[in-house]
This record gives structure tokens, sequence and C-alpha cells, in this order.
């Protein structure tokens, strides 16, 4: 929080600090080894060390969106998610 204040961002009124990856990148259908996700402010949370649960049938769609294309008509990424 500190480091993003000194660089000139505000705080908005919301009760969401962090999003984890999932939501950031994996939901948005970005490969897990793409070289855009370093290129993104990440930053890794000693506690909370998880976030809240994602409904595991909407992960599931995810999962298999990323690893051969779901239903989508896609091919996927063709790796492990």
């Amino acid at each position: 929080r500190r480091i993003l204040m000194e660089m000139g961002f505000e705080e908005m009124p919301t009760s969401k600090w962090v999003e984890s990856s999932f939501w950031n990148f994996d939901a948005l259908f970005q490969p897990q080894s793409h070289p855009a996700r370093d290129a993104h402010d990440t930053f890794f949370m000693k506690s909370p060390a998880l976030c809240n649960s994602v409904p595991e049938e909407y992960y599931q769609v995810v999962k298999r969106t990323h690893e051969d294309g779901g239903n989508t008509g896609s091919i996927g990424y063709g790796c492990n998610f």
C-alpha cells in the first residue's frame, strides 16, 4: 500500500484491497506462462496466504478453457492449469 501511495495512487472506497491472480489473469484467459503477466505490478501477500475461494464450477470452466479450449471452439493453451 505504501509503495503505491508514494507513486501517487489514491485509495478507492472498497472492501476488496487485494484480488487474486485467478481473477486478474486466469479468469481473463491470460496464459499462466505468458510474459505479459510479468509486466503487471503483482504483489504476493504473506497474510492472507490464500484468497477467498473461487466457485468450483467456474474454476473448472476456466481450467478447461486454458487446457483444451473447453467448449469455446478454441484449442486452449495446451498446458496443465
